[in-house]
């Protein structure tokens, strides 16, 4: 599994990484209060995205087996397939958070 590299996710989440281990987790917020912590685990590629507002926990979500992830004009993307099924992660961080998290059976 390859991921974007340093740079990219400094520029994508504007901030720099806590690092604990295989773990890198990524703030950011917003103007209008809202704010996501995501973190990835390199050892066994799985993703948390945690969503605030107003520091007050809204949404928690967590996936394991990434198979992809990727930075373009769109946002950040995440993919995670399990045998029949494909759950999709996009999240925007400019000008306002925006975390969609979506899954599709494929067979």
């Amino acid at each position: 599994m390859r991921y974007p590299t340093s740079f990219d996710l400094l520029e994508f989440f504007g901030s720099e990484p806590v690092v604990q281990d295989d773990v890198s987790a990524y703030t950011v917020s917003d103007e209008d209060g809202a704010s996501l912590v995501m973190s990835f685990n390199t050892a066994d590629n799985s993703l948390q995205t945690t969503l605030l507002l107003r520091e007050r926990v809204i949404a928690v979500v967590c996936h394991e087996g990434m198979t992809r992830m990727s930075i373009d004009e769109e946002g950040l993307t995440c993919e995670f397939v399990h045998d029949d099924t494909r759950v999709m992660l996009t999240a925007k961080v400019k000008p306002n958070i925006l975390v969609a998290w979506s899954g599709l059976r494929t067979g």
